[in-house]
């Protein structure tokens, strides 16, 4: 007579095939208990997008009716006449920025062409890259509540000054480097309208550099 199979408890026949196995899968209770810490900052990391959403949304709101309670307040004329400046403006700075980008790539003298929006900064000579730079660009903002909003500058520019740790142009804005790999790894706050590369790459062109080296911005 053959001896009756013993089965453990917890295991699950498998009838196809005769095999053993716990086929049970762990719900969301269980991962939870395993992980507290990953969970906690999975829901940390989601609350903080979901309140930054939260003040970018107010922000826009606030923008949007404040525009919206000026031009209330205007006259049709005053209103043709503001948007006729404001798009005067826009093409003013539209023209600028073409003309700065047009003549970084002509300039035949050794010079630096900053790109705001793709954040990279070049070492040219006759339209020649010399050396590509990853840069990082400090925020538009006031440095007092009745002053005028500093911004990354637009146009071309000079060399003023240099040091070890800085490049400074005309008009004050300031390119300076980070001991980080990359300028977007440093978390220290960048000041308004200034600029900042790696100190590896501020050295290798620091030996190029001179007062009056042209500096286009566009």
């Amino acid at each position: 007579m053959a001896d009756p199979i013993t089965q453990e408890p917890g295991d699950r026949r498998d009838p196809a095939g005769g095999r053993k196995g716990d086929r049970r899968r762990g719900g969301w209770r269980e991962f939870r208990q395993n992980y507290p810490g990953f969970v906690f900052t999975l829901l940390l990391a989601l609350a903080v997008m979901l309140a930054i959403d939260g003040f970018l949304i107010m922000k826009r709101r606030a923008y949007t009716a404040e525009v919206a309670r000026l031009q209330a307040n205007m006259s049709q004329q005053e209103r043709d006449r503001t948007e006729a400046i404001v798009a005067a403006e826009q093409n003013k700075t539209r023209i600028a920025l073409e003309l700065a980008r047009r003549q970084a790539k002509i300039e035949k003298s050794l010079h630096l062409s900053v790109a705001v929006d793709s954040g990279k900064i070049y070492l040219e000579r006759e339209g020649a890259v010399l050396r590509e730079m990853a840069a990082a660009f400090g925020p538009e903002a006031k440095v007092g509540p009745d002053s005028i909003p500093v911004v990354v500058p637009r146009g071309q520019f000079s060399v003023a000054r240099l040091d070890e740790n800085a490049i400074a142009l005309e008009g004050g804005t300031m390119i300076t480097a980070t001991d980080t790999a990359s300028p977007s790894q440093d978390a220290t706050p960048i000041p308004p309208g200034s600029v900042r590369i790696s100190r590896t790459d501020l050295k290798a062109i620091m030996p190029n550099l001179r007062p009056g080296i042209p500096v286009y911005f566009y």
